[in-house]
């Protein structure tokens, strides 16, 4: 039995793209890859004066359940979005953390998961366990590497 793949994306760089002109774009992009069966999720750092009840404020949620909606109506899913805890002395560590965790919790090898991010310290460690990592960038945008990563449509 094969794993199914996980794509991490950055939730800083997916509600930037999202709310850009491409946005429509960049749905119908996570719609087609978690379609082809990928696991989707999103990161991010969690705050530092964290809570439940702010993670549950309208505020907090507003980009990712956005987000969520637009790919349900896309027909794709927005499996969750993981908190990274935040750590000026041990970010690296919380960062190995997170990758291990996320792939434990889904079931997925290191080989299997993409992580798409503006981070270049977040790519550098997810690389250092084996995660294929794709920089996003103003040359390189995260609608295309998405497409780049689904493969070729169908032909026309």
């Amino acid at each position: 039995m094969s794993r199914q793949a996980l794509l991490l994306i950055s939730r800083r760089d997916l509600l930037k793209a999202s709310e850009g002109k491409e946005g429509e774009r960049l749905v119908r992009a996570l719609a087609t890859i978690t379609l082809q069966g990928f696991q989707f999720v999103a990161t991010a750092s969690q705050p530092h004066e964290w809570s439940r009840r702010q993670a549950e404020s309208k505020r907090s949620q507003r980009g990712p359940r956005r987000l969520r909606d637009r790919l349900a109506e896309a027909g794709g899913v927005l499996d969750g979005v993981y908190y990274i805890p935040h750590s000026l002395l041990t970010q690296r560590a919380r960062r190995e953390e997170a990758i291990r965790d996320l792939l434990e919790r889904f079931g997925t090898d290191a080989a299997a998961c993409y992580l798409l991010s503006s981070n270049r310290k977040f790519l550098a460690t997810a690389e250092s366990l084996g995660v294929n990592t794709r920089e996003i960038s103003e040359n390189n945008k995260l609608c295309d590497v998405l497409s780049d990563l689904a493969g070729p449509g169908p032909a026309s």
